[in-house]
């Protein structure tokens, strides 16, 4: 069972293209609810797990804090794990905006989340093919 993905996402290092714009725009600073979703068929077979998990995104001019409420039975985490870490939007090479967080060193990307989509009060991101994170003010 996959039971701290959320954890083992957390810890593997992605690498990414681009370069910062305006690597920390006004208009994501503040709290965001958070919603963390994958479809159940990704992990065929697996029962009594649930496939989404609540938390929030605390983005502040030079930091991201990150609270997840996992819990038994979740596919991301069992526990409540919060973090906080440097964070940056930048452009691919496809056009398509990225936020990329580090753990404090700037200059070594932990995750690479793309922007599905971004308004003023909903932002949609993806981890990985299939892990899916909605933002909410």
């Amino acid at each position: 069972m996959k039971k701290n993905l959320l954890f083992f996402v957390i810890t593997l290092v992605v690498s990414c293209t681009g370069t910062p714009e305006k690597p920390r725009p006004d208009d994501w600073q503040g709290n965001w609810r958070a919603v963390w979703e994958t479809p159940p068929e990704s992990y065929p077979g697996m029962e009594n797990v649930e496939f989404s998990m609540t938390g929030n995104f605390m983005f502040s001019e030079d930091s991201l804090t990150v609270q997840a409420n996992g819990f038994d039975g979740c596919i991301f985490h069992s526990d409540t794990l919060t973090h906080t870490q440097s964070w940056y939007i930048v452009k691919s090479i496809e056009s398509e905006d990225s936020l990329l967080v580090s753990y404090n060193d700037p200059d070594q990307v932990g995750l690479t989340y793309k922007v599905n989509s971004k308004s003023e009060d909903k932002i949609v991101l993806q981890m990985l093919d299939d892990i899916f994170i909605t933002l909410t003010k």
